[in-house]
């Protein structure tokens, strides 16, 4: 079964508060969230290479426009519910606006949830004492951290994202910390990513990281494939992932078996999400509804339908 997380349909059913027939006819309707991809430092997208990365292959832009984005959410008042702060090719945490954004979130009771590597929670906190505010801000069960981790340590870090420091230590120590500045708090709930790959599946890397994750009390920890990167052919994603991610998802999904949690309520709460749930032969259609959703500000200060398209180069 697919988790109630995943199931954007009935997510944006309810969002709709169960009327579909609103949608395509003219009328005015807030998207559930927004998606803001900030532009990193301006001058790099990312501090990591992940050869997954979904916009890895596409025209990188960065602007110069976040006063402006901030002064879009303030006109807003409040009317689309969720900010999601993340990047298709970027890291948000590199950017000095980003504590000004979840502000300005928070200023009409929305919800954040924010998508990072994690490499800079220590020095961000350091210096401007960002986890400490980004602890305070959390007040929802829907307001989230999540941190793409996408490994179990040091040298399989390192080379699945193509780095030479030991960036690993720096996030574990930075979730860590989030934990520890969380304290008897619920919320923000923290959340670890892990993309399975041939650097980083052994039954000993995955035995660690779920002891580390137990260990640091975080909320959940999900496990994946990487998915064919944005900018394909439907017939082609779905002949890779027939053919790449389903069978090295059926690996990776036996391997983390032993770990999965049996009950919702578990802290970690461990889980698989598999290739499976991309419904790439529902891909058939003259409208996409997915706007009702969710709606993107790119990184280059454009505003596009869906954020695996928020790059100018997206064909």
């Amino acid at each position: 079964m697919r988790p109630k997380n995943y199931d954007y349909v009935d997510i944006l059913r309810n969002h709709l508060e169960g009327d579909f027939e609103s949608v395509f006819n003219g009328e005015l309707i807030y998207p559930r969230q927004l998606e803001v991809h900030l532009p990193s430092d301006r001058k790099t997208a990312c501090n990591f290479h992940c050869s997954y990365c979904q916009g890895g292959e596409l025209d990188q832009s960065l602007g110069s426009w976040e006063s402006k984005g901030l002064k879009l959410i303030d006109q807003l008042q409040g009317a689309i519910p969720l900010y999601i702060y993340g990047g298709v090719y970027t890291e948000p945490l590199m950017n000095e606006y980003f504590l000004r954004y979840l502000e300005m979130t928070k200023k009409y009771n929305n919800n954040f949830g924010c998508h990072s590597n994690g490499s800079l929670l220590t020095a961000l906190e350091e210096s401007e004492g960002f986890c400490s505010r980004l602890i305070e801000l959390g007040d929802s069960e829907i307001d989230y951290y999540s941190c793409s981790l996408d490994a179990g340590n040091v040298k399989s870090h390192s080379k699945t994202k193509n780095i030479k420091e030991d960036f690993f230590t720096r996030i574990i120590e930075g979730l860590r910390l989030l934990v520890s500045l969380r304290a008897k708090k619920e919320y923000p709930k923290i959340r670890v990513c892990y993309l399975m790959n041939k650097l980083n599946s052994s039954k000993e890397e995955v035995a660690s990281i779920v002891n580390i994750m137990k260990d640091i009390g975080v909320d959940s920890l999900r496990f994946s494939v990487p998915y064919m990167v944005y900018g394909r052919d439907f017939k082609q994603v779905e002949h890779y992932r027939n053919h790449n991610e389903m069978p090295f998802g059926d690996k990776c999904k036996e391997i983390v078996g032993p770990h999965l949690s049996k009950d919702q309520g578990e802290r970690p709460y461990i889980f698989w999400h598999g290739p499976g749930y991309q419904d790439v032969k529902k891909m058939v259609f003259s409208q996409c509804i997915y706007s009702y959703y969710q709606i993107t500000y790119g990184a280059d200060g454009y505003v596009y339908k869906c954020s695996s398209t928020a790059s100018p180069s997206f064909p």
